[in-house]
């Protein structure tokens, strides 16, 4: 196999690589400016949809792609605020159900989790929400190592903050009794296989927010859309971008938050946001998120 080993270059490099590549720079100082903050590896990534065996087509300029990272910055920042509302809401119905029926400790009982998950081992889950519990330097952690006993495990409210949405993905999915999953869906209005497929989706692309990757044009594996069929074939035939059958591009993530924010916040403004967020987009630029024109019409996304 070959070594990488191309060397690096200067940011004035950086520029002319792109020119000579066919990429229109008119202010060269001020395209420096951009590749310092953003990096020329970032930046070449917008630039997948225009590149050619012989550089880049002639369509876009330094300033479009400039502004299509302005826009994926800002479709990122938006979909973490939903993110926030749909983990903090999420944990809090599945801890509370189970709170209800099972205990303050209920997520310490193995009896209530799958015996055989090869994603989730109820063992290793429980050493490790409570190591990390005590690692936390929160002040109620402290609070409670000093004023109970720390041989009995924490109150699962205590535990629920500092867990992640990844293991509560995992902790939702692994439930033994099916019951249990239903009831917990049935508020936020899908059937449990559907909360459970969203969740593990939703963590992934929480965990793509996070590392400021880059969201617009992302393809991703095959999402389920919802389990209603009528609503499905509504936004497959007239919101979703007919090119996208298996629902790789980010738009059903999107409707994911769309129906997990309003169903835990009816007076949210979320996909209000989302559609002016996108109202001035392309239909080619919507088609890299997944959109096809007038999807924002569709009363699936009221």
């Amino acid at each position: 196999m070959t070594l990488y080993n191309k060397p690096p270059l200067t940011l004035a490099d950086q520029v002319a690589h792109l020119q000579a590549k066919g990429l229109h720079i008119p202010d060269p100082a001020h395209a420096e400016q951009v590749l310092r903050r953003i990096g020329l590896y970032r930046f070449k990534g917008y630039l997948l949809p225009y590149k050619m065996p012989t550089g880049y087509n002639a369509s876009p300029s330094f300033g479009d792609i400039e502004r299509l990272i302005s826009l994926d910055d800002a479709l990122r920042l938006h979909i973490f605020g939903g993110l926030q509302t749909v983990e903090v809401g999420s944990r809090q119905g599945i801890n509370q159900y189970m709170l209800e029926r099972y205990g303050i400790r209920w997520y310490a009982d193995p009896l209530l989790f799958r015996p055989a998950d090869r994603y989730f081992s109820h063992t290793d889950f429980l050493a490790k929400a409570v190591r990390e519990f005590h690692k936390m330097p929160e002040l109620f952690v402290g609070h409670y190592r000093r004023a109970y006993e720390s041989r009995a495990y924490p109150p699962a409210w205590m535990i629920a903050e500092t867990m992640s949405m990844g293991s509560w993905s995992k902790l939702f999915r692994a439930l033994a009794h099916q019951a249990d999953k239903d009831a917990i869906a049935a508020p936020l209005g899908v059937r449990a296989s559907t909360l459970e497929n969203w969740l593990h989706d939703l963590t992934v692309l929480r965990n793509a927010c996070a590392h400021h990757s880059r969201i617009y044009d992302r393809v991703s594996k095959p999402a389920q859309v919802v389990d209603d069929t009528l609503i499905r074939a509504a936004l497959m035939s007239q919101s979703f971008d007919a090119a996208d059958p298996r629902s790789l591009r980010l738009v059903p993530r999107l409707y994911a938050l769309h129906r997990l924010t309003r169903a835990l916040n009816p007076h949210t403004r979320w996909t209000a946001d989302l559609k002016a967020l996108l109202n001035p987009a392309s239909a080619p630029v919507l088609a890299r998120v997944g959109f096809r024109p007038g999807w924002d019409a569709q009363p699936e996304w009221t």
